[in-house]
């Protein structure tokens, strides 16, 4: 008896050990372990604590402009209309998740708007929320960022840029951003990547994803876990 408790011991550290190498946090994965998976509160949520839409069945328009700024590789040029598309969906999946009602402007529908107006930049966030109905802008713009390790003579992936997020509500006309901070983001948080065992446009995708979850997360509701998978 002795011996199988200790084998179904090692056999759970094992299994811990397996996960932490594949590059996920550490306390997410804990406490995924441990099925402690209570939702953590937003550091930024879109949702307003008092007044009108703060409850979740009532509808809130989310309107995300992303771009780029200085520091973006050649290889990386396009990476921010991605990731407009892909925090779109993922703000749709964490609404589904806490059962409340968040609509995600299209992005086909903002590039369209973007192309038809060159001068796009020079408008405030806002003026752009109100032509679509948005009560939220996200404005996303990603800067320096960096796709191998340094030294690494482009054989190991290291992905990282700083993330500059300024959330504007529209009923507001052209004020100050609500919320304002700016994402030191690393890809993958924890551990290794050879160049040569993944396709350059296979990490992009997983750039983009990880981004974006940890985006969401300081904006909605969401489980510890939710990141484990994006950070692989």
């Amino acid at each position: 008896m002795n011996a199988l408790k200790k084998w179904a011991k090692r056999s759970v550290w094992l299994a811990l050990a397996a996960v932490l190498t594949i590059g996920c946090n550490p306390l997410q994965t804990v406490a995924f372990f441990l099925h402690k998976d209570d939702k953590l509160p937003a550091k930024y949520p879109l949702r307003p604590k008092d007044g009108p839409k703060k409850d979740k069945d009532d509808e809130i328009v989310v309107l995300v402009l992303c771009d780029r700024g200085s520091g973006v590789p050649q290889e990386f040029s396009m990476v921010h209309n991605e990731l407009a598309g892909m925090l779109g969906k993922r703000i749709t999946e964490f609404a589904k998740d806490n059962k409340e009602k968040f609509t995600v402007v299209s992005a086909a529908d903002v590039a369209k708007y973007k192309q038809g107006n060159p001068n796009w930049k020079s408008q405030h966030p806002s003026e752009i929320g109100k032509k679509f109905n948005a009560d939220y802008v996200l404005d996303v713009t990603l800067s320096n960022i960096g796709v191998y390790q340094a030294g690494s003579a482009r054989e190991i992936y290291e992905g990282r840029s700083e993330v500059y997020v300024d959330v504007y509500e529209t009923a507001l006309g052209k004020a100050e951003p609500k919320d304002k901070y700016v994402h030191q983001f690393l890809c993958p948080k924890t551990g290794m990547i050879a160049a040569s065992n993944l396709p350059l446009s296979r990490f992009k995708q997983m750039f983009v994803e990880q981004l974006a979850q940890e985006i969401v997360q300081f904006h909605l509701e969401h489980r510890p876990s939710d990141g484990i998978a994006a950070e692989r």
